[in-house]
């Protein structure tokens, strides 16, 4: 089916010539090459001028990659109009960052009358040129849910009251508001039956704290729920133009298509009355529907409010919209209705999760811990000093997800309602191009270049494996292949990559590899249609552990500041002998009926107390006395 005859031409080029029963003809011109379909009659002037063009100066013109095509006519029969009509269409594979370079023969009909020559047609087909350009993919994903937080700082302020003096702390402490003019959210919390280490009198002491949260450094982050991705490709077609041996861009637009939809077709591309009318042939683009390769998860995520670039971070348990627990991160929030700090639920929470041990109660010095997570804890030891424990806040998801490249918000708002992720990787897209009638068509591709690389096969703390890979002075596309031996019988996995058009600059690309790729690999690159420029290096392979997750809360000392607690002195003894301090704190008559039942009581002892001296010990006492005066008396009247 397919018979091809090589020609060479001394100090040209070589050129191969490919024909089959659709009259395709394949040719390559050096480091420039081209695709031609078209009559046979065309080719030679082509060629000639093509030559031409390769000497000159090229100043505009993209770089125009080597890729895949399809290219054949189309009849189409319309039923109701009972009309036929033959387009051309040419199907092309591009990657992320590959252009593909054409010509478009244009028939004498579309010339003007006034310029309908030979030389006119063939000086437009061989100095018009059109480019598309794959220029970035990315994904924009909705926010669902949304809300506001802060990371709490913890910092608490309690009174040891030891028993015995000054009643410094009550169980009604805990139902009174803070006495701190703090922006914070604050907390009282009484806790009893704690050890009196270091009183003066046994039993058991109290303790009153003041418990305040703040946002930690006053930072604000916007937890986000996003939702299943809207997939992007972005185009950018060029008109270019030969003009006194450069080319200048006559025409530059860009356009954008939906990958997930099974089709796409709109006329995305006219020309325009640069040079020539065109008015039957215009230039419409299809993309055939593709699935992402890779996209975030549909959860939640969070980035830091105010930062110049958006780090999105994930790797830590986030609450939801409708969430509060203290055991995931986000449950410190700010309303922005009542512009300030509020806990759901947080008197509770905050009292039944705070946990103190005295351990000198005398020198107000005790130790704590709160049964909540991701906080920071600032304790107190003295008014310019604090001391700050380590956070895990989890991870950027660029640390990750070696595919991004950079994430931001479409809009920078604070009501923006979408996050943008671009891509440094994209699989391979399919563009059908068509043109109105039958058309001749050449497509044109630079060639590829490499000096010489290194690399190492890496996988890192999230466990992604991959190959790492830096180039000198490469260009255009590149095949690799890793071997397990440099003996080369038995290849592992083969790869291309796409590496850009300035060969005067270093490249490192990043390549995934399977997981059977766990030692030091024999890798072999070479440039695209040039085996013979074939490379081979050992690269070494290196491993990084997983992260180890620890949580450095724990039990932390911390010191009060009540000056004249625990101090005993006679006042403290007088008061008790105030009756009015025998009904302090009484509340209804159940509670006085028990005060004066003890009052009572302890007059019946008393009362008892007093008989019991009366006849025992006051006789006793008497005879004593009397006793020892008498035996005095008898000693003196003896003497």
């Amino acid at each position: 089916l397919i018979q091809p005859k090589t020609r060479r031409t001394k100090g040209l080029a070589t050129t191969t010539r490919i024909k089959n029963h659709h009259n395709i003809t394949l040719v390559k011109e050096g480091s420039f090459s081209c695709y031609s379909l078209g009559k046979v009659e065309k080719l030679m002037v082509m060629l000639l001028v093509v030559l031409t063009w390769m000497i000159t100066v090229v100043s505009a013109l993209p770089h125009c990659t080597r890729t895949s095509v399809i290219a054949g006519q189309i009849r189409s029969v319309h039923l109701d109009a009972a009309t036929v009509s033959v387009t051309m269409a040419a199907q092309v594979q591009l990657g992320l960052d590959e252009t593909a370079c054409f010509f478009v023969e244009v028939e004498e009909a579309e010339f003007p009358t006034w310029n309908n020559d030979s030389s006119t047609r063939d000086t437009y087909n061989t100095t018009i040129m059109h480019a598309i350009h794959y220029e970035r993919a990315h994904q924009l994903y909705p926010i669902r849910e949304q809300y506001v937080f802060g990371i709490p700082q913890l910092s608490s302020d309690c009174i040891c009251d030891c028993p015995g003096g000054d009643d410094h702390c009550s169980v009604g402490y805990s139902y009174k508001n803070c006495t701190s003019s703090s922006q914070g959210y604050c907390v009282r919390t009484y806790h009893a039956h704690q050890p009196s280490t270091g009183c003066q009198l046994p039993g058991e002491a109290d303790l009153c704290c003041e418990v305040t949260v703040k946002p930690l450094r006053n930072w604000r982050f916007d937890a986000v729920y996003l939702g299943q991705p809207l997939n992007i490709a972005r185009f950018r077609y060029y008109m270019l133009s030969k003009r006194q041996h450069n080319w200048e861009i006559i025409k530059d637009e860009q356009f954008e298509m939906e990958t997930q939809i099974t089709s796409v077709h709109f006329k995305a591309i006219t020309t325009q009355p640069q040079r020539i009318e065109l008015k039957k042939n215009s230039i419409q683009v299809q993309l055939s529907g593709v699935r992402a390769a890779w996209q975030l998860k549909e959860s939640m995520y969070f980035y830091k409010i105010g930062d110049p670039h958006l780090t999105l971070r994930h790797g830590v348990p986030i609450n939801r919209f409708h969430e509060h627990s203290v055991n995931k991160i986000g449950w410190f929030r700010w309303q922005e209705d009542k512009q300030r700090w509020d806990i759901r639920n947080g008197r509770i929470k905050i009292q039944a999760g705070h946990f103190l041990s005295t351990t000198n109660c005398q020198q107000q010095e005790y130790a704590e811990t709160y049964n909540v997570d991701f906080y920071e804890s600032t304790i107190k030891k003295d008014e310019d000093k604090e001391e700050q424990e380590s956070l895990f806040l989890g991870h950027p998801v660029t640390k990750a997800e070696k595919w991004i490249s950079n994430i931001r918000l479409v809009d920078r708002s604070v009501t923006s309602r979408q996050i943008m992720v671009e891509q440094n990787e994209s699989p391979g897209i399919q563009l059908t191009i068509n043109f109105n009638e039958t058309t001749g068509f050449t497509l044109y591709y630079h060639g590829s270049e490499m000096g010489d690389f290194s690399g190492v096969v890496q996988m890192d703390s999230k466990s992604n494996r991959y190959l790492n890979i830096t180039m000198l002075k490469a260009k255009g596309t590149l095949i690799g292949e890793v071997f397990d031996s440099n003996v080369e019988d038995k290849m592992e996995f083969a790869f291309s990559s796409y590496v850009g058009s300035e060969s005067s600059r270093n490249v490192s690309i990043l390549i995934g590899v399977p997981a059977s790729v766990n030692s030091s690999k024999w890798i072999c690159l070479h440039p695209y249609e040039k085996a013979d420029l074939r490379k081979c290096r050992w690269i070494s392979y290196s491993a990084e552990p997983l992260p180890l997750l620890e949580m450095p809360h724990g039990w932390v000392q911390a010191q009060g500041h009540c000056v004249d607690c625990n101090q005993l002195s006679p006042s403290n003894f007088l008061s008790y002998l105030n009756p009015a301090n025998w009904v302090k704190g009484v509340n209804g008559w159940s509670e006085a009926l028990a005060v004066g039942l003890e009052v009572a009581f302890y007059g019946v002892v008393a009362l008892i107390v007093i008989a019991l001296c009366r006849r025992l010990l006051c006789p006793v006492v008497v005879w004593s006395v009397c006793s020892s005066s008498g035996s005095k008396k008898q000693v003196r009247e003896s003497t």
